[in-house]
């Protein structure tokens, strides 16, 4: 019961660093013109880095590999670590994928947390 509220709470974690980065860095039209600049601050490049993510997907297939991962008996880190992805997948425009992933990884949780004992691993 412990791991799960722990999963929650680095879930939660997550998704505020990175809707608050959203907010401050990724948003505001200033911050978009301040990228454009010959030498633009450091914040543009993590910026860059999320919206290239964005564009091409990786927020969302990466859930779906780790959701995929965690329904084959992967440790529970894995499975939090689908759902975080693809709720981050939502937020950042690749619903699709992020809501596939975050389900399985969600599957997976539900279904290895229920009794506190780990998965019998298939043969």
């Amino acid at each position: 019961m412990r791991r799960n509220w722990i999963g929650l709470a680095a879930v939660a974690a997550w998704l505020g660093a990175l809707l608050a980065f959203r907010a401050v860095i990724v948003e505001p039209r200033a911050w978009a013109a301040a990228c454009v600049t010959v030498y633009p601050p450091f914040a543009c490049l993590p910026r860059a880095g999320l919206l290239w993510m964005q564009a091409w997907g990786l927020w969302g297939l990466p859930a779906v590999a780790l959701g995929l991962w965690s329904l084959r008996g992967a440790p529970f880190a894995v499975a939090v670590a689908a759902v975080a992805l693809g709720a981050a997948g939502v937020m950042n425009y690749n619903a699709s994928w992020g809501m596939l992933g975050a389900a399985l990884g969600g599957w997976a949780w539900v279904t290895c947390a229920g009794s506190g004992a780990e998965r019998a691993r298939p043969a």
